[in-house]
């Protein structure tokens, strides 16, 4: 549902994957008119994309570092582990600055 709005697949791979924002969706105007962020509800729905996976419920989740848009576009990477019913997210900023964790009841 964000893929090709708020953000681009730029890599793929069992347990990880490489996105790029888009600065220009319209998600950021609104969240927050002159400091965009991206809402943390989106950083959990982008997991749940790249996972291929329905969230049932959320045990915990961190948000740790603002995620700002960036005119080139922010690259997130995401990491991820899975059991029959969970899912451990870590979603990390600029290569390293991790910026969300996330276990999911999946």
């Amino acid at each position: 549902m964000l893929e090709e709005n708020l953000y681009t697949v730029l890599s793929k791979e069992e347990g990880q994957a490489r996105i790029r924002l888009n600065p220009r969706c319209p998600i950021y105007a609104a969240h927050f008119p002159g400091y965009p962020i991206t809402p943390g509800v989106t950083l959990v729905q982008m997991a749940l994309e790249l996972m291929g996976l329905k969230l049932l419920g959320a045990k915990e989740i961190k948000f740790i570092v603002p995620v700002q848009p960036s005119p080139e576009g922010t690259v997130l990477r995401y990491e991820w582990t899975r059991s029959a019913d969970r899912a451990d997210v870590h979603v990390f900023l600029d290569g390293d600055i991790l910026c969300a964790k996330m276990t999911l009841s999946v």
